[in-house]
């Protein structure tokens, strides 16, 4: 029987769990897949010091638990005032992360920087090896910059979350990236799933089939020492449900597990993955370079703006953020008994048919759906 939606109550009904702050569009990356299109320079109408100070109190209103705060862009240290910022958000009490790009600028000294004005955790992108990280990144040199500062963050206390992006270059690299974490001693690793948008194109997007088999082989690599978790794949948890019913993924699954095993040796710990996770606008919020809200990076759908509407009132009262925790689409992913636990990409919805509330295309049960 199909849940209805009426049963589904999400646990981040009242407050996010993360709040991502773009603090800037200024980066000095080009990368193929960028959400932000970034560039060199900041763009007009970037929020100030105060208003980003005004913004950090909204967060802190939630209540508690205090959502996570991610200072983000761009890239966040390009900002002159950005570790004035962050002393506030750590004198408030939230806990306070950071995605800053991997540039000649993010050396040792400014990860320590960094850590004392109050960050706690930090995380990088390493999408492949050598120079087809550097390739996806637009700029030569940044894989080795990327090692060198993931080992510079682990040194100086930090936590370190390294995100991965899964498409077509990459994908058969997944299992040498997920070894080398475990060598660095890396404790998470984020799998991106990528969403057509920005600067990807539909050629660096896998097919469903595969998505499902990178799940599998994700839901293998939990069970080293590292917390996996991923982004705009909710489809996981429904994998994880398949797999605990007996299915099996297919023949790329098992050509990247056996090269883990390979590489890594064999697992320690039962499959971890949590039972219930995130969507854009249900348990993640977030705020743009000049203040608009969405409900999340890769859904640009305008909820409001900082410097007009209360961010903690947009978050519990806009239409469209109720019907996507109470899961209220339409096709398959409406349907679907697993949706409780899932509810498909509504980024990827909307990036595919311009609607937040389409089946999410990448799910191979919508793709069958959507061919009949």
């Amino acid at each position: 029987m199909s849940v209805q939606p009426n049963e589904i109550r999400s646990p981040f009904g009242e407050r996010p769990m993360l709040v991502f702050w773009e603090t800037t569009k200024a980066c000095l990356l080009a990368c193929r897949h960028c959400r932000a299109t970034a560039q060199p320079n900041p763009l007009p109408g970037q929020l100030d010091k105060e208003e980003g100070m005004r913004l950090l109190r909204s967060i802190r209103s939630f209540g508690e638990p205090a959502p996570v705060v991610v200072f983000t862009g761009g890239d966040l240290v390009l900002r002159d005032d950005i570790f004035d910022l962050i002393a506030e958000a750590d004198r408030l009490g939230l806990h306070v992360a950071a995605a800053p790009a991997a540039t000649p600028l993010l050396d040792r000294q400014m990860l320590q920087r960094l850590k004392d004005a109050g960050v706690q955790s930090v995380s990088l992108s390493l999408d492949a090896p050598g120079e087809v990280h550097d390739g996806i990144r637009g700029v030569p040199g940044t894989y080795d910059l990327t090692l060198a500062a993931t080992r510079h963050a682990l040194d100086v206390g930090l936590k370190v979350q390294i995100n991965t992006v899964v498409m077509r270059s990459t994908l058969e690299t997944l299992p040498e990236i997920a070894a080398l974490l475990l060598r660095e001693g890396v404790p998470i690793w984020e799998v991106f799933f990528l969403i057509v948008t920005g600067r990807a194109g539909e050629e660096d997007a896998l097919t469903p089939a595969e998505q499902d088999d990178v799940c599998h082989f994700l839901l293998d690599t939990s069970r080293y020492d590292m917390l996996v978790r991923t982004v705009e794949a909710p489809f996981v948890r429904r994998v994880l449900r398949e797999r605990e019913s007996g299915k099996e993924g297919g023949a790329l699954h098992a050509r990247l597990r056996q090269n883990l095993l390979r590489l890594a040796g064999p697992p320690t710990r039962p499959v971890r993955m949590g039972t219930r996770g995130t969507l854009d606008g249900d348990g993640i919020l977030f705020v743009a370079h000049d203040g608009t809200i969405s409900p999340g990076g890769f859904l640009p759908l305008e909820l409001g703006n900082v410097r007009e509407d209360d961010l903690v009132e947009v978050y519990r009262t806009h239409p469209l953020l109720r019907r996507i925790r109470r899961r209220e689409f339409a096709g398959r992913c409406g349907q679907c008994d697993h949706r409780d636990v899932c509810g498909g990409s509504r980024a990827r919805a909307y990036a595919s048919f311009g609607d937040p509330f389409a089946s999410d295309p990448a799910c191979p049960l919508a793709a069958a759906e959507a061919l009949q």
